[in-house]
């Protein structure tokens, strides 16, 4: 198993935005624990918009969402007050 340090490194490789954000963590003395708790937790926005734009469940919701929407939101600006 990976100590702490070795798997914050590993978050701060993937990215130059995840490095700079781990980096403001550490300077403003958080400890590593803690920086990897709320990692853990946080959304990534790119994986998201993968699994939206993708064949699953979610790729399937966003197209049902999409095409309800789509005849309100057209004709509001068609056919407008």
């Amino acid at each position: 198993m990976a100590s702490i340090a070795e798997d914050l490194i590993a978050e701060a490789a993937k990215s130059p935005q995840h490095e700079a954000w781990i980096s403001r963590q550490i300077m403003a003395g958080q400890k590593p624990s803690q920086i990897l708790a709320t990692l853990g937790r946080s959304i990534d926005p790119a994986a998201l918009l993968r699994q939206a734009g993708g064949d699953g469940p979610a790729g399937l919701t966003v197209a049902c969402v999409i095409v309800f929407l789509l005849p309100f939101v057209s004709l509001g600006w068609l056919l407008p007050g």
